[in-house]
């Protein structure tokens, strides 16, 4: 039998994601007014979940928003209330064996996980994305299209990393950091809640 889950949000790229791998979405949970997306019934908002939380339980979630600030929140709130994690991984991607993936990650199609990686829970890895060997990833972290971590990188927490954006070989950046599009990550970043661009990247704002 194929797996059946929840979505929290409706969005196309995970529906398209879901029906790759066979995935059956029973329902979403989104605020929109609409009673149905993509031909998936919308069976409530968020601020309702008690209303039907008994009857959808039976079912694993993902939280599907692309901001790491919002998939935070909303593990969270659905974690408070007795649900249980998807984790869904494209039969595109290239999975290293020796990697680790938690709880509620994303992992979409043509992205490399290379060895000994440790990709937290709710991380989302966008498509091309390429981990190289022996990187942590924090929770909540969003890793954008083309993306490059190279090999023994460390990303905190809720960190955001923009598409075609490098990050070189034994650079850490702690939690809550915002990386630019295209930048080249060069030394360690240390002050949280700062974004980065450039080449090399230097420090946008505070």
């Amino acid at each position: 039998m194929n797996k059946k889950i929840l979505l929290v949000g409706g969005f196309i790229e995970i529906v398209e994601l879901c029906a790759e791998n066979k995935i059956k979405i029973v329902g979403i949970i989104d605020s929109h007014s609409d009673t149905v997306y993509k031909s998936i019934p919308i069976i409530g908002s968020d601020e309702n979940v008690l209303e039907w939380s008994k009857q959808f339980q039976q079912y694993e979630i993902v939280i599907t928003p692309d901001s790491p600030g919002v998939r935070k929140k909303l593990a969270l709130f659905y974690k408070a209330h007795g649900f249980r994690f998807s984790k869904i991984i494209s039969k595109h991607a290239i999975i290293s064996k020796s990697s680790k993936i938690y709880e509620g990650t994303v992992i979409q199609a043509g992205s490399n996980i290379s060895s000994e990686t440790e990709i937290g829970s709710f991380v989302k890895i966008n498509c091309h994305a390429n981990i190289m060997h022996n990187v942590q990833i924090g929770d909540y972290t969003t890793i954008a299209p083309n993306a490059i971590l190279l090999g023994h990188v460390k990303i905190g927490e809720s960190c955001y990393i923009g598409a075609n954006a490098t990050v070189l070989p034994h650079i850490s950046i702690c939690h809550d950091v915002t990386i630019g599009a295209g930048a080249v990550v060069t030394k360690d970043i240390v002050i949280p809640l700062t974004t980065y661009v450039g080449v090399p990247a230097n420090i946008l704002n505070k």
